[in-house]
């Protein structure tokens, strides 16, 4: 879609996107490796291996890959990208393409750097709330500040890793009418009405993962 105002066009995960997407995850998202790590690790801590367990925003199953390397056998996962599900392995998990919550009873959540493309993310997180079982567990990553400095450095980063400034910010532009970034102390007043017990399991620049317990 472009924007009328500036010319260029919105972010997607589109057929071009999709078959780099591991690689274009790494250099754009601070600790990528290790919040996906955590999250495999804190599954197979602590949940059957049986476990049923739905990544939201799931792109090429990324994560999944690295639950079912865990021995996990009941993974789920829901995006709104054909590209991205077209690249994701059919054989370890079972996949919903859509904008909404597949709505079922599940033992663990996970939503990383998702949530942040949805405006209305009140509404989404009922729905994962809802859906979640007596005892369960959601991890959350999201984009969490607009602080200036801290965009700075982020982008900086972001050159270390070899992106050139050129796609920064472009990419930068892409993305100023589809993400709705909400602050970390939103999340914690928002997860705390619904009922959870919210631990910061990690942040870095921009971002912050979130470990909340019902």
């Amino acid at each position: 879609m472009k924007n009328g105002s500036t010319g260029h066009k919105d972010w997607r995960f589109d057929e071009n996107i999709a078959p780099v997407f591991v690689e274009h995850a790494r250099q754009h998202i601070p600790n990528y490796e290790a919040v996906t790590d955590k999250c495999a690790r804190y599954c197979t801590l602590n949940l059957r291996k049986d476990a049923k367990i739905i990544d939201v925003g799931c792109a090429t199953g990324h994560t999944l890959k690295k639950l079912h390397q865990q021995g996990f056998t009941n993974l789920h996962g829901v995006d709104n990208s054909e590209h991205m599900i077209e690249y994701a392995p059919k054989e370890i998990a079972t996949y919903v393409l859509s904008n909404n919550f597949p709505k079922d009873q599940y033992e663990m959540i996970l939503c990383n750097w998702t949530l942040h493309f949805i405006e209305n993310k009140e509404n989404y997180l009922q729905s994962m709330s809802d859906s979640l079982t007596d005892g369960g567990t959601m991890i959350i990553s999201d984009k969490t500040s607009k602080d200036t400095d801290m965009i700075k450095m982020y982008h900086d980063n972001k050159l270390k890793l070899g992106v050139t400034k050129e796609v920064i910010e472009e990419k930068q532009k892409q993305l100023e009418n589809v993400m709705f970034i909400n602050s970390a102390e939103w999340y914690h007043k928002k997860l705390s009405e619904l009922g959870f017990t919210v631990t910061v399991m990690d942040a870095d620049w921009c971002f912050t993962t979130f470990l909340c317990k019902k």
